[in-house]
């Protein structure tokens, strides 16, 4: 399975803890810069982690870092007022 990566994708990660959120974040901005944009999903796991048993099941799964990523780190990346909140 192949999905691409949007604002949708993100709230996936809703439930996780800040720390993780930002580490997968921040491998998935590694991996575009250097040219990588299908991330294999199981592989990722594994490098956060995640036991071989649960990555397995998502060895099919594929992330694919489209334009929706970049406007996604552009929107993450620019200054906000203080009183602004994103949903």
């Amino acid at each position: 399975m192949i999905f691409e990566i949007s604002a949708k994708y993100f709230n996936m990660f809703d439930e996780l803890d800040l720390t993780i959120r930002a580490a997968i974040h921040n491998l998935m901005l590694v991996l575009y810069e250097q040219g990588i944009t299908e991330i294999h999903t199981g592989g990722m796991m594994r490098l956060l982690g995640v036991s071989d048993e649960v990555a397995q099941e998502y060895d099919d799964e594929r992330v694919i870092l489209d334009d929706n990523f970049v406007k996604y780190v552009e929107e993450i990346n620019t200054p906000r007022p203080v009183d602004q909140t994103l949903h």
